[in-house]
């Protein structure tokens, strides 16, 4: 399950592991960058991770793919 969020200045996911074994994995989005969040129950803090729009397509883009070295890239309209 996953919930969307539209914020002013973000767009932001909620992946809720289902089986319940994982902290929920938050992906906050602006126009500028990407940030995977989960919270870390042993350190009592938030782990995140902060990479490029760009580098959130590869990922996406890769589930698809079999091994090998790729360019994701994007048609304007």
């Amino acid at each position: 399950m996953y919930t969307v969020e539209f914020e002013d200045d973000a767009t932001i996911i909620t992946s809720l592991d289902e089986q319940g074994d994982l902290e929920d994995l938050q992906v906050i989005q602006d126009e500028r960058f990407v940030f995977l969040r989960q919270y870390d129950e042993f350190t009592d803090e938030f782990m995140v991770l902060m990479i490029t729009p760009q580098q959130f397509k590869d990922i996406i883009a890769a589930q698809q793919c079999s091994e090998g070295a790729y360019y994701v890239r994007t048609i304007d309209e």
